[in-house]
């Protein structure tokens, strides 16, 4: 029910190719002198979207977005006064990098519901009202136990590309005045202050259009996806 949701509001968005965030802070900070952020590994897949409408996950796209993803993302917050440093994994304590699991699984999540329930007029929360008020929880403390971090960056992306049978279909379409739907570049971005698990800044982009499998519109893509971050 939640990714059918998804998947509605997403449409309604994409004539406007919308990037929009929220954030409870407008700068970072840190207990010690020195402001660190933990980027967790780049949730991401690219599909081929088939006449059907149905997507089939493209493993080799996907890696290259994913390189051309980090690479931006490192680049583009070099300006933001912190520390970065990458999540690794922990082999050596089975539950904790469970845990960590979870949690890359829980944004997923979180995310979709913020974007669904926050920044749709129709889907908002009674209790929120307009107010930002979203967490992963306590257990995201796992992480700045384990590296040390004031915060953890969380990136969600899918993007689709229509298949010439594809357009072929949106061509009769638009000749019959049927519109169908091409491919869609949809994520979103959290930054999860590691104190309390709680999200301080959120950014979503949707559209139809994007590439994400080469680098210079996946930097584009990146540089929307970080728009309003904090400093």
């Amino acid at each position: 029910m939640k990714r059918a949701l998804l998947l509605v509001f997403v449409g309604l968005v994409l004539a406007a190719c919308q990037t929009t965030s929220a954030r409870t802070i407008n700068k970072l900070s840190s207990q010690s002198t020195e402001k660190v952020i933990l980027v967790m590994p780049t949730d991401v897949e690219l599909s081929e979207l088939h006449a059907s409408g149905l997507t089939t996950p493209h493993a080799e796209w996907t890696e290259n977005a994913r390189k051309h993803i980090d690479d931006a993302l490192r680049n583009e917050l070099t300006t933001h006064n912190a520390r970065l440093i990458d999540y690794t994994k922990t082999a050596d304590d089975e539950k904790r990098t469970s845990t960590q699991a979870q949690l890359q699984k829980l944004h997923g999540v979180v995310g979709a519901t913020v974007f669904i329930n926050h920044f749709n007029p129709n889907g908002k929360l009674p209790a929120k009202k307009e107010k930002f008020d979203w967490s992963l929880g306590p257990q995201a403390k796992v992480l700045k136990q384990r590296h040390n971090a004031d915060y953890a960056l969380f990136v969600y992306v899918r993007d689709s590309y229509a298949t010439p049978s594809r357009v072929a279909a949106q061509v009769i379409g638009a000749l019959l005045g049927v519109g169908i739907q091409g491919g869609v570049q949809f994520g979103f971005c959290s930054l999860v202050d590691l104190n309390s698990g709680d999200i301080v800044w959120f950014n979503y982009l949707a559209r139809g259009h994007g590439d994400l499998r080469t680098q210079e519109p996946a930097v584009e893509s990146v540089k929307e996806l970080l728009l309003n971050f904090p400093t």
